[in-house]
């Protein structure tokens, strides 16, 4: 990828500009940066205020052996170097203290200071500070002469050559974890959709049950809850902020005053609206939602109005105090939510915020500041709702590690966010409008695959100190042991599709990969976090070597594992840096893959476009299940006399449930983690791409209530079962409370 620099002079070539000149002596001088962007501005050529800035503003690297200097360019000429080499000095310092401030004169050794002709600027390379630890720098470099100064500010991103990795990990210890929506837990106290007192149940039965050290979650950002548009946890308003969904609105009142708990449990109203949410064969994102919010609002008003009393004022100074932290992201994350809901209330169908009126567009306009003084108090529960949601979800996880889990929760951060949504709004220059990401191309799609969302502007992410992918990161490591990263081929590029083109006149577009990469490995040394990437599907070369090379585990799923004949590869040859599991929530569970769900589902949307597709894929299914098949009883997991009938059986049979599930656990991945629906055998999918209202998405409840998972004879049955391979594959470490 060029550098803005590059790219300034490119540009310049084309419209006439010559990038340097001879004198008669043969002395060759460049045209500066500054006389080039007159010229073209003369030209009619506008450039953005901060076109120059991305590629000097944040610098990253890794410590250690791989960083011998630290560059950075200024915008001075070639004659002035052999002056500051007689007299000149270079005075290094950092904003917040973290290290000394050091002097080097010129004729140091160690200051380099070299002029590129490509870009017509003078790199200056200093030595790192001493013992310089990993972490995010905020460095001025001064370079004075007698006769000149220049100066440069930049963050400097320094990261540890590998992620984060336990010890026990490190050492060979295998583990694994059990994966939940936690959309679609069902108990007998949550309030049609899983909580976060359900999860403290979960992580006690995993723990206690299956004898696993994790806990797998879909993404829990902010979604807007309506179906079925809204509700993928893979395209949400926000990816800092979370869903207030997720709240057990019993514990709020709780924490904030006993008696409020009681008058809210005693309401007749309430208790059989929220009984008839759990009843209900799928999740209700609407009615659930709207019940949460109405007594969510009544417990805020509560503490509100109470707040100067003994009792109320603690808790309260403990929300203005969060308010405070999380500072601008938080109070514009806010504001969209009421603006939004504004904006309905009114019926003028308005579900996008480029709908709004001009003034309303931008969070930073005069317009918004009269909004949020006319509805502070609206703002304030907004607010109310992340402190809430926040609170109970590091409860959570703080449980699952005083339970004796080495991980605890292990989060997934979505690639992207609905362009209608509160990222969009808050900060729109980190988005490239007029353009949409998907896939080229395939087998699958041969049209390509449009997903609707705007890719990053990675200068400006960049220029930012990758400040939101970091956000993103945080909101899901600083409660969790472990972070899945989706289509991590994002950091390496995206494929870019033009407004009004289709998904097949698209193009890739490269990212910051290095840098993206050290932003990952520093995040996850900060937080104790392992991280996984998702690289599933056609990667660029040696990509999955590049991160498994910086400590970043790979994301193997089974049906995938194949080799050029299609066979199923053998389970000790999967790379022990990776996470393996059966299937994902885009793919059909085990159960259904043996019934062929998925290409029924597909058939009765109209999704396959003649007879002959559905008999070819049919075929190649009854063909990739007797790979399997083959592939268990070559490695010793399925009994071969039992085989047959596995093969026979038009349904999962229990051996070869089983065979499966020991074949993940004896793979010499670091982690192997299971769904709720391949360990109970379900048939349902929870999510089909490219499908909206056409099929049930996100809204599949568990087979079995939380109380049932310690009662129903099947879930203990299924549970010990699991136990045992877990213990019996080597994947079992004590759990030490």
């Amino acid at each position: 990828m060029k550098t803005p620099y590059q790219s300034l002079r490119s540009l310049a070539q084309n419209l006439g500009v010559e990038l340097e000149y001879s004198d008669n002596w043969g002395k060759t001088f460049a045209t500066q940066v500054s006389v080039i962007k007159d010229i073209l501005e003369a030209k009619g050529v506008t450039l953005a205020p901060h076109f120059l800035e991305s590629s000097s503003k944040t610098i990253t690297s890794q410590c250690g052996g791989h960083l011998s200097g630290i560059s950075c360019f200024m915008e001075f000429t070639s004659d002035l170097i052999p002056k500051f080499k007689q007299e000149g000095s270079v005075m290094v310092t950092e904003s917040n203290g973290k290290f000394e401030n050091f002097f080097l004169r010129g004729e140091d050794e160690r200051v380099s200071l070299e002029f590129n002709d490509e870009t017509g600027l003078t790199r200056v390379t200093i030595p790192v500070p001493p013992a310089l630890a990993p972490g995010d720098y905020l460095v001025r470099v001064s370079v004075e002469m007698e006769s000149s100064s220049f100066s440069q500010d930049f963050r400097l991103i320094l990261s540890p050559k590998e992620a984060y990795m336990p010890a026990p990990l490190v050492n060979g210890q295998r583990l694994a974890g059990v994966a939940v929506s936690l959309y679609g837990v069902r108990s007998e106290s949550n309030w049609g959709v899983g909580d976060f007192t359900d999860l403290r149940k979960i992580v006690d039965w995993a723990t206690q049950d299956l004898g696993v050290h994790f806990v797998g979650l879909n993404p829990l950002h902010s979604l807007f809850n309506t179906t079925p548009f809204n509700s993928s946890p893979y395209m949400p308003s926000s990816r800092i902020f979370y869903n207030y969904i997720y709240i057990d609105v019993m514990e709020a009142a709780s924490s904030i005053s006993p008696i409020l708990s009681d008058q809210i449990s005693s309401s007749s109203e309430f208790m059989e609206r929220a009984r008839k949410l759990r009843e209900v064969e799928r999740v209700d994102y609407e009615r659930v939602s709207a019940l949460k919010i109405e007594v969510l609002r009544q417990i805020f008003e509560h503490l509100l109005v109470n707040r100067e009393l003994d009792g109320y004022s603690l808790k309260w100074r403990e929300f203005e105090d969060y308010a405070l932290l999380k500072g601008e992201d938080l109070d514009r994350f806010a504001t969209f939510c009421v603006l939004r809901d504004h904006f309905l209330d009114e019926s003028r169908g308005i579900h996008s915020w480029t709908q709004w009126p001009e003034g309303f567009r931008r969070p930073e306009s005069e317009t918004v500041t009269r909004f949020k003084v006319a509805h502070r108090e609206e703002i304030q529960f907004q607010q109310f709702l992340q402190w809430i949601a926040e609170t109970q979800l590091s409860a959570s996880h703080a449980y699952s590690l005083e339970k004796g889990m080495l991980i605890g929760l292990y989060h997934d951060v979505a690639l992207a966010v609905d362009p209608n949504g509160a990222d969009g709004w808050s900060r729109p220059e980190l988005f490239i409008k007029g353009f949409r990401v998907g896939a080229p191309p395939d087998a699958f799609a041969p049209e390509g695959q449009d997903w609707g969302f705007q890719p990053p502007n990675s200068d400006e992410m960049k220029n930012s100190g990758f400040y939101t992918f970091r956000e993103s990161l945080k909101a899901a490591s600083n409660y969790g042991g472990a972070v899945r990263i989706d289509h991590v081929m994002q950091i390496h590029h995206l494929f870019w599709i033009p407004e009004a083109k289709k998904a097949k006149d698209g193009v890739y577009v490269k990212d910051y990969e290095a840098d993206l990469l050290n932003v990952l490995t520093l995040e996850s040394l900060q937080t104790g976090t392992i991280v996984v990437g998702e690289d599933l599907g056609t990667l660029p070369f040696n990509f999955r070597e590049r991160l498994m090379d910086r400590g970043i585990l790979s994301y193997r799923i089974f049906y995938f594992e194949r080799d050029g004949g299609l066979n199923q590869i053998p389970f000790y040859h999967y790379p022990e840096s990776a996470l393996v599991s059966l299937s994902t929530h885009d793919l059909p569970t085990l159960a259904g893959f043996w019934e062929g769900l998925d290409i029924d589902a597909r058939i009765a949307i109209g999704s396959l476009s003649s007879p002959q597709e559905e008999t070819n894929i049919r075929l190649e299914r009854r063909e990739h299940k007797a790979k399997i098949i083959e592939r268990l009883v070559q490695d010793g997991t399925l009994p071969a006399e039992v085989a047959h009938h596995a093969w026979e059986s038009p349904t999962l049979t229990p051996e070869l449930h089983e065979a499966a599930l020991l074949f993940i656990l004896k793979t010499p991945c670091r982690l192997a983690l299971i769904s709720f629906e391949d360990l109970f055998m379900d048939r349902r999918q929870q999510n089909l791409p490219g499908t909206t209202s056409e099929h049930p998405n996100w809204v599949t409840k568990t087979k079995f209530t939380l109380e049932e998972l310690k009662s129903h004879p099947e879930a203990v049955r299924m549970a010990a079962k699991f136990r045992r391979l877990v213990e019996e594959s080597g994947r079992y470490l004590e759990i030490r409370k």
